[in-house]
């Protein structure tokens, strides 16, 4: 496995999946497409979208996909703010956190993370 956030994003499909009233309320909440495309060490990339606008489903897709919200980050970056051993302001204050989009909705992400990933997240 290319990517350490792969089971990350897996625990997150799960949790959507499994729990269709969670998934519906974080529809309701968020209304909107986010994409996270990460880079690993050896440069290659990997995007997975979240589509919180509709039904509540994560796929992975290509980072130039449509979405409301695109979120750059490093692969390590990402696991380390999912398990709440660093956080996105500090990420964002040293260019490794990109986000392109309604940065407003950006805001949901932290809400969103801890209600479908496995630790803590701090975004």
């Amino acid at each position: 496995m290319s990517f350490k956030s792969e089971p990350i994003f897996k625990q997150i499909e799960t949790s959507l999946s499994s729990n269709p009233s969670l998934a519906k309320e974080l529809v309701k909440k968020t209304n909107s497409v986010i994409i996270f495309n990460l880079k690993n060490k050896k440069g290659e990339q990997k995007a997975w979208k979240l589509d919180l606008k509709k039904e509540g489903t994560l796929t992975e897709t290509t980072a130039d996909a449509e979405s409301d919200l695109l979120i750059n980050l490093g692969d390590l970056d990402f696991k380390k703010l999912v398990n709440g051993k660093s956080n996105s302001q500090k990420l964002f204050l040293t260019g490794k956190l990109k986000v392109r989009g309604d940065v407003m909705k950006a805001a949901n992400i932290e809400k969103i993370l801890k209600a479908v990933a496995p630790a803590k997240a701090k975004l």
